[in-house]
């Protein structure tokens, strides 16, 4: 009798433990991924705001239909000390699918840009506008989210 009290209990206890394993893995959602681009923007003397903003859309537009690319954000600094930062934030589901965006984002660029020659003649025209960059990746907290 007290082996199958033991048995019993022992196999509850391993029930319950894999029942709420399982339900709590299911219901917990991973958290989501972020990287953050901080550009810092500069005027070229042969350059104005328009020609930087037509040329971010047209970037923007390429890009749009990266599935792995869940939203994205663009951020002007507006206040404060200095004024040129230029903040992408995109957020992804996993870790993986910063990955993944890439080679979509590679293949999208190509789609839009076919010639190499103006795919390079674009980004020279863009990258005139950004003098350097830093690259942060960030993990959700879910609990403390609004």
């Amino acid at each position: 009798m007290k082996n199958r009290i033991q048995y019993f209990t022992l196999t509850f206890v391993v029930c319950f433990l894999l029942f709420n394993t399982v339900v709590f893995a299911q219901e917990e959602e991973q958290p989501h991924v972020f990287v953050v681009v901080t550009w810092r923007t500069v005027m070229p003397e042969d350059g104005n705001a328009a020609e930087r903003d037509s040329l971010l859309l047209e970037w923007v537009e390429a890009q749009k239909s990266n599935e792995k690319v869940l939203s994205s954000k663009n951020l002007r600094h507006r206040f404060g000390n200095d004024s040129h930062d230029w903040v992408v934030i995109s957020e992804y589901a996993s870790f993986a699918d910063i990955a993944e965006a890439g080679k979509i984002s590679q293949e999208l660029t190509k789609k839009r840009w076919p010639d190499e020659k103006e795919r390079q003649e674009f980004f020279n025209q863009l990258g005139k506008y950004f003098d350097g960059h830093s690259d942060e990746i960030f993990t959700g907290v879910p609990k403390f989210d609004k």
